[in-house]
């Protein structure tokens, strides 16, 4: 080991010698060139590489600076140097004036062709490529930004890849932390039209999905940097200028960075373990430990206050601001409510199923049972709920929740069973056998309806999966396996289309009458099977129904003796079983065992993304009544409709205290935000110190030398300015205050 050290301080000792006589020797060179003038400084290598350069990749400052005192031409220098990350080179470069009587470049430097960057390629983008802080702050510090000359209309591959490198350093973390007010923001946004233009520029999907990916995981980590939960609460509940000026500051505390995390599918920020220790505690508010309590206890508990949701609906219509009336606008309470409620729902279309209050069966237009009059409140409660969700959150954001599509076709079908069972009811009223009733009776259509209803009712009971982290997964998987199905439904439709024309074609000529099959039974319902292929429509459906095993191959057969025709028809169906059900049918296995394994791998994230969305529309105001209570109106609704008529009609200015109130948002804001990024900052410096200190002691060499270097003086600037930014923070704060 002694040996190791004496040649480690012999190798610096030859290396400061060695860096003093090539100062010392380039110096005597330049001088003799200002003598003599027998030396082009700017004379290149065989390859290709200037003086400079070679200064700039052995990072010697000080010949640097030499070879610029003599006017030797910067070229690409700039670029290079930030591209070698030599922070010291870029400084230097940056400062350096150029002489009033520089010489011309000559031609070939001046060439594009013989340059190592493209034109597109500017300091900051390539600063940050290269995601280097210390060279972005100092180009930032210039005034030096991005410039966006993006054009969607070029298609060209020079365009593309100018397109790519503007999106590439806009990605990067240390520019947005830099240049970016609100940082968090600013990577959402990006990271969602990454992804959009992903699926647009498909050439280059995987570089913009990288980046993209790359937006999410730094909006994750400013998260990791939140140290308490004031400053957890404060990033969170944020708000960016425009909703600032829109909604009132004092009401600012339903977290709005989160609600556009979940806009934005930062499926990683949501579920990072910072925001969902402070969801579940704003979830399971005023019951402590109740992840703690025994699985019965918390059964017992949500049954007993499922059975009390009326007794809780009334006294909030009565009294809103009382214990108990704030006790049901608790997220978890408001839950329970609305479960219970539509499953006190979900009993009464059972007994309306199960005929338990009989009428007249041959009765053309029934009146309503008792049970179907019970349903009637909870309809309209549906309705009334689906349109205010609508009004609150606009048109765009209702239709891109598919359950809120289910729900919307659920209420259609069940104003349509009421519209139909009032004109039946008013149309007709008199009993007549029901086998006599017309095809398209009201009643006939309106029982198919409410058949119908019900089953999306029952199947509409699934979203509620997501609050358990057993079933949550599994409800994911099975959304995802219904896009596959859709996908596949294309390409089976087409092959479907593609058989039953041919089939039609061939046995349209040997269709026979109702009369002359066995029982007047004609189609592939009766008895036996006939006419399988005799019209577009009927072969459509045989096809269909022959994937189950339900169609048998004699409906291949003609009555004439064509065994040639036969021959080619059964050919034909069998060829279609073995495609649909050989190939296609396994397709689909596949493509859902790999959606299943997706959301499998990444089971945690995604279910604590679709359970935080689920959550969430429990934490917004309003909407605490469930069904059927939530059409009474409440004292509380009328005078929110004076206070809003007072508002508009009254308000000539700003409401008093508004000011404040923005002044202290921003504070907290700027504190919270500007501390988690500064340490995101010193910890990005640790890790690559840490890293090359691991890379040395693993390779026992000293060739990082330089870049360990660079590394502390760079976390000790870091360092020295996160002390000052604190500093200036709480000046700020107190000058604000």
């Amino acid at each position: 080991t002694k040996k190791t050290k004496n040649k480690k301080k012999q190798t610096n000792k030859q290396k400061k010698k060695r860096d003093s006589c090539d100062y010392a020797g380039v110096k005597h060179a330049l001088r003799e060139a200002e003598v003599y003038y027998n030396m082009d400084v700017n004379c290149l290598d065989p390859l290709g590489r200037s003086a400079l350069l070679i200064a700039i990749e052995n990072e010697n400052l000080e010949i640097m600076e030499l070879l610029l005192d003599h006017g030797i031409h910067t070229g690409d220098a700039l670029l290079y140097a930030i591209r070698k990350e030599v922070v010291g080179a870029v400084e230097l470069l940056l400062s350096h004036k150029r002489p009033s009587g520089e010489k011309q470049v000559p031609s070939l430097m001046m060439d594009s062709q013989f340059s190592e960057f493209t034109p597109d390629i500017t300091p900051i983008m390539l600063a940050a490529h290269t995601n280097n802080y210390e060279i972005i702050k100092l180009l930032v510090q210039r005034k030096v930004m991005v410039v966006l000359h993006i054009s969607y209309q070029h298609k060209d591959l020079r365009h593309s890849r100018s397109r790519l490198n503007i999106y590439k350093a806009l990605a990067s973390p240390s520019l947005i932390a830099l240049s970016s007010e609100d940082p968090i923001l600013t990577a959402f946004r990006l990271g969602w039209e990454l992804k959009e233009l992903s699926k647009v520029e498909n050439e280059f999907r995987q570089e913009y999905e990288e980046l993209s990916q790359q937006c999410k995981r730094f909006a994750k980590d400013l998260l990791d940097q939140a140290r308490s939960s004031r400053e957890l609460e404060t990033i969170l509940n944020h708000r960016d200028n425009d909703q600032s000026e829109e909604l009132d500051p004092r009401q600012c505390h339903d977290l709005a960075k989160l609600k556009l995390a979940i806009k934005y599918h930062q499926k990683e920020f949501v579920a990072q373990p910072n925001c969902q220790q402070l969801l579940a505690t704003l979830w399971y508010d005023g019951f402590p430990g109740w992840r703690r309590r025994h699985w019965v206890v918390k059964l017992v508990t949500c049954f007993i206050i499922g059975l009390l949701f009326p007794v809780f609906s009334l006294i909030y219509l009565l009294a809103p601001k009382s214990a108990l009336g704030r006790f049901i606008k608790k997220p978890f309470i408001k839950f329970i409510c609305h479960t219970a409620s539509y499953l006190t729902f979900l009993f009464l279309l059972l007994l309306a199923s199960q005929h338990i209050a009989r009428t007249n069966l041959h009765m053309q237009g029934p009146p309503p049972t008792i049970v179907e009059w019970m349903i009637l409140p909870w309809v309209l409660g549906f309705i009334w709920a689906e349109i205010k969700e609508m009004w609150d959150g606009g048109f765009t954001e209702y239709i891109h929740d598919w359950w809120n599509l289910m729900d919307f076709a659920m209420n259609s079908l069940y104003l349509a069973t009421i519209s139909l069972k009032i004109v039946a009811y008013v149309k007709y009223n008199s009993s007549r056998p029901r086998e006599e009733w017309e095809m398209w009776h009201p009643t006939l259509i309106a029982e198919a309806l409410f058949a119908i209803a019900n089953i999306f009712s029952s199947l509409r009971l699934i979203s509620l999966f997501t609050a358990n982290s057993h079933l949550g997964p599994l409800q994911i998987s099975l959304g995802r396996m219904l896009l596959d199905i859709l996908k596949f439904l294309f390409i089976y439709c087409l092959v479907l289309l593609a058989f039953a024309n041919g089939l039609n074609q061939l046995y349209f000529y040997y269709e026979t009458k109702a009369s002359e099959e066995p029982n007047n039974c004609k189609g592939i319902r009766c008895e036996r099977q006939n006419n399988a292929f005799s019209t577009l429509f009927e072969t459509l459906q045989s096809l269909f129904w022959s994937i189950f095993g339900l169609l048998n191959l004699y409906v291949t057969n003609v009555k004439a003796r064509h065994e040639f025709t036969e021959f080619v028809g059964a050919t034909m169906f069998g060829t279609y079983n073995v495609i649909s059900l050989v190939v296609l049918l396994n397709m689909l296995i596949a493509m859902m065992n790999n959606s299943y394994q997706l959301i499998a791998d990444h089971a945690d994230i995604e279910w604590k993304f679709a359970r935080t969305k689920l959550w969430m529309s429990y934490f917004d105001e309003g909407g605490t009544l469930p069904p059927p209570f939530n059409i009474i109106p409440s004292p509380k609704s009328f005078w929110y409709l004076l206070m809003w008529l007072h508002n508009k009609l009254c308000r000539t200015g700003q409401p008093p205290g508004e000011e404040p109130h923005k002044c202290e948002n921003l504070r907290e804001f700027t504190v919270s935000g500007g501390r988690t990024r500064w340490r995101l900052t010193v910890y990005t410096h640790l890790d690559s110190v840490c890293n090359i200190l691991v890379e040395l002691n693993h390779n026992g060499s000293f060739h990082n030398y330089y870049f360990i270097t660079e590394s502390i003086n760079s976390l000790f600037r870091c360092l020295h300015s996160v002390f000052l930014i604190d500093a200036f923070l709480l000046l700020l704060s107190s000058t604000l205050g």
